[in-house]
């Protein structure tokens, strides 16, 4: 299964996912190019010392992209 990066709704950091369903690919003009949304489920992470985050909800996100923020994260 392919995994990628997004932000958790829940605690707001970098967190991996997995890519369960991929959609049909759009083009974008604010970003001249393409991007294809999916269903993806967040793995279970750590938000502090010995504290995990409890969201590891299915999410409508982006599973390919043009364009990458400063994070390494798709937008």
């Amino acid at each position: 299964m392919d995994k990628i990066y997004v932000y958790c709704k829940t605690c707001g950091k970098k967190v991996k996912a997995i890519i369960l369903t991929k959609h049909e690919r759009e083009y974008d003009d604010s970003i001249s190019g393409y991007r294809r949304y999916g269903m993806v489920r967040i793995l279970q992470h750590n938000i502090g010392f010995r504290k995990n985050c409890i969201d590891t909800s299915q999410i409508k996100a982006l599973v390919e992209s043009d364009s990458k923020d400063t994070d390494g994260v798709l937008n």
